[in-house]
């Protein structure tokens, strides 16, 4: 289910496509990307991941702090995004350009955890893993996953400042491995 938005100013007002509980919202002052999951929508007893759409991006905010659960009715805000501050996003969202005195000599772009979790390779213990080495991939691909709290979010590839493609050219972290927020996980190139 995909959230609906409405522009103001600077910010963008991320709303309910639906009538229903929303839970698991995103902490305020983190950085979220077009097609994350931005928390549940529990409508009649049956739960849908709600993701914000793939064009929009920033950092969240809310007008009153949130409660663990909160009703919420058709176009109610569920909070708001700042999508001024350019050169946080860029740096925040994964695609980073490497520096020759980073730790990776390698030219490209470092995709970074966007929070604290686990993370894995792919969708289950016998599947094949999303990426390996090597690969080419186009924006929109599903790099792996990070486990929070038995919510399994997407790392998706949005593309560089150049480009909407690449190759993975090094898996910074094994499968299983517990990471931290803005830890870089691949370099793309």
């Amino acid at each position: 289910m995909i959230a609906l938005i409405e522009k103001e100013d600077s910010q963008i007002r991320i709303l309910s496509p639906v009538v229903g509980f929303y839970s698991e919202m995103p902490r305020e002052k983190t950085f979220v990307t077009g097609g994350a999951m931005i928390g549940k929508l529990t409508v009649l007893n049956t739960s849908f991941f709600i993701y914000l759409p793939e064009n929009v991006s920033g950092i969240v905010s809310y007008s009153e702090s949130p409660d663990r659960i909160v009703n919420v009715g058709y176009r109610d805000e569920l909070f708001l995004l700042t999508a001024e501050q350019t050169e946080i996003v860029r740096q925040i969202s994964g695609a980073e350009k490497i520096e020759s005195n980073d730790e990776f000599a390698e030219n490209g772009f470092v995709v970074r955890a966007f929070t604290t979790g686990i993370f894995y390779r792919s969708p289950s213990p016998d599947a094949a893993p999303y990426v390996e080495e090597g690969q080419q991939i186009e924006k929109g691909k599903v790099l792996g996953l990070i486990e929070v709290m038995k919510t399994f979010n997407h790392i998706i590839f949005q593309g560089t400042e150049n480009s909407n493609s690449g190759v993975v050219k090094k898996i910074l972290v094994q499968d299983g491995q517990e990471v931290k927020l803005d830890q870089p996980l691949f370099v793309i190139s």
